[in-house]
């Protein structure tokens, strides 16, 4: 009997988990290294939207994940005032594409994935420091000393991966030019009905509202900076309802209803994209191969893809390096493209010009219901490996 082949992924992130999930589910050994010492426990929430949850129903990994987040059913954009824009289609899209879109706290869409993991997979608190090509495989090295030999190293270890710096070489991160607050807190607001999900839009800022469940939002809010950088290394519940004075009641009310420890402070970056994701019996995924800004909502759901798509590719071709060239040539444009249309419609919501704004809002108010929708189908639909 042939034994299974042995891989090993860097970072318990999202992407990771799932790849060893769908590595495992294809009859894969894996074992997962995480540098923290345990999964997240608190932080933010996130968008999983129906392309992620298309694929992760190809692994028959999506009710776990279902189950602990909220389906969203309503999307608004609005002014900062809390007037209306207009609304998106994503609830009806959902339905269109037989998947739906889900906001769902970051450590319960952790706990979900890792709990579709065989036993012993996971090991924490132990971080990857590199890796060196052996004519079978890979052996990969750990901060301890410690060294594991594998045919496949997995890089799902974030933006600031160890596995792609050693493959690609220093590539620097894109300031965004702005700062983002980010929290989940208990909220009882009559606008925050089951589902909800608003973005408003100022000049130079923007605020996200989302019901995440039980009683629970998840709120973000963006703000334009000339050092973003050294402004993110300090946090303040005071400078966040200052930069959000006189904005929409339940903008305030989300803010008001937040302890200040739960507000998590960051320097939103990207890097320029890049056509190399695997080196050898080495491959890259997620934010370690193509960091995304938020704009698009759609950095959890392409490292999922990713995952999902690779593990297709080595579970359909038996020469490993020609399933991890076909990965990269089919996930490159895919992902380029949307870190590309992050940025870009970044630039449009962090806008502080008056004329590009009304320009902004009026575009938005004009454009039809089907157009909306028929934008958003292409990047929502997910594309499984040829």
């Amino acid at each position: 009997m042939t034994e299974p082949r042995k891989a090993i992924v860097a970072g318990a992130g999202i992407g990771g988990l799932t790849a060893a999930i769908a590595l495992q589910r294809a009859g894969w050994q894996v074992k997962v290294f995480e540098a923290a010492q345990t999964l997240r426990a608190g932080g933010s929430g996130l968008s999983v939207m129906a392309n992620a949850m298309a694929a992760l129903h190809s692994i028959d990994a999506h009710a776990p994940v279902e189950q602990a987040g909220q389906v969203i059913r309503q999307f608004f954009f609005k002014k900062q005032n809390g007037d209306p824009i207009t609304s998106m289609p994503i609830h009806e899209i959902g339905e269109q594409l037989g998947h739906p879109n889900i906001n769902i706290q970051r450590p319960l869409l952790l706990r979900a994935l890792a709990q579709q993991l065989a036993p012993g997979t996971l090991t924490t608190g132990l971080r990857c420091v590199g890796y060196a090509h052996r004519p079978d495989g890979v052996q990969v090295s750990f901060e301890d000393g410690s060294t594991h030999q594998a045919d496949l190293l997995i890089g799902a270890d974030g933006l600031n991966s160890t596995i792609r710096q050693q493959m690609l070489g220093e590539t620097p991160t894109r300031p965004s030019g702005y700062i983002a607050w980010l929290a989940v807190t208990p909220l009882n607001h009559p606008l925050m009905t089951e589902g909800y999900v608003a973005h408003y839009w100022g000049r130079g800022k923007r605020f996200g509202l989302c019901d995440v469940g039980n009683g629970q939002a998840y709120w973000w809010g963006t703000c334009n900076h000339d050092n973003a950088a050294d402004a993110a290394l300090s946090v303040s519940k005071q400078e966040v309802l200052s930069a959000y004075t006189g904005w929409a009641p339940e903008v305030i009310a989300a803010i008001e209803a937040t302890s200040e420890s739960a507000i998590l402070k960051m320097h939103a970056r990207d890097r320029e994209p890049v056509k190399q994701f695997c080196d050898g019996h080495v491959v890259l995924l997620g934010d370690a191969a193509h960091p995304m800004l938020p704009s698009l909502g759609q950095g959890a759901a392409q490292a999922i893809e990713d995952a999902v798509v690779l593990a297709g590719y080595l579970a359909r071709t038996p020469d490993l390096r020609g399933a991890l060239a076909q990965y990269q040539a089919h996930r490159h444009p895919r992902v380029n493209g949307i870190v590309n249309a992050a940025r870009f419609m970044s630039g449009i919501e962090q806008a502080e010009s008056k004329l590009l704004c009304w320009l902004r809002e009026w575009y938005f108010r004009l454009t039809p219901q089907s157009s909306l929708r028929k934008k958003n189908v292409d990047i929502l639909s997910f594309k499984p490996c040829a």
